[in-house]
C-alpha cells in the first residue's frame, strides 16, 4: 500500500510538471501511473515546451504582433478589427503600412 501511494504522489508531480510545460496534466498523470513516474518525467523533459505557452505559469501566450489593445477596454484584439469584440467600441481604421 505504501509503494502505491508514493507511486501516485510522483504521478501527480509529473502531471503538475506537464501542465507547467503546456501539456495535458491529467494525461501525463495517467501515463505516469501506467508506465512509471520516472519514465514519464524523462519523456516529459525530452519533449520541448509547447510553443505559445509560458513555461513558468503554463498560461497560453498571446501573439501581440498581430494584435493591439482596444483603447476603450484594453483587451487584445486583431489589428485589422473595426469593432472591439469585447466592448463593441468602434475602432479607427488601421494606418496603412508603408513599404519601401
Amino acid at each position: 500500500m505504501g509503494v502505491f501511494a508514493i507511486w501516485l504522489i510522483f504521478a501527480v508531480i509529473v502531471g503538475i510538471g506537464a501542465s507547467g510545460r503546456g501539456r495535458s496534466g491529467f494525461g501525463w498523470f495517467l501515463l505516469a501511473v501506467v508506465i512509471s513516474p520516472l519514465l514519464a518525467v524523462v519523456l516529459l523533459f525530452l519533449l520541448p515546451p509547447r510553443k505559445g505557452v509560458d513555461a513558468k505559469s503554463g498560461l497560453e501566450l498571446q501573439d501581440t504582433e498581430d494584435r493591439v489593445r482596444c483603447p476603450e477596454c484594453a483587451e487584445l484584439i486583431q489589428r485589422e478589427a473595426k469593432v472591439c469584440r469585447y466592448c463593441r467600441h468602434k475602432l479607427e481604421s488601421p494606418a496603412p503600412e508603408v513599404v519601401y
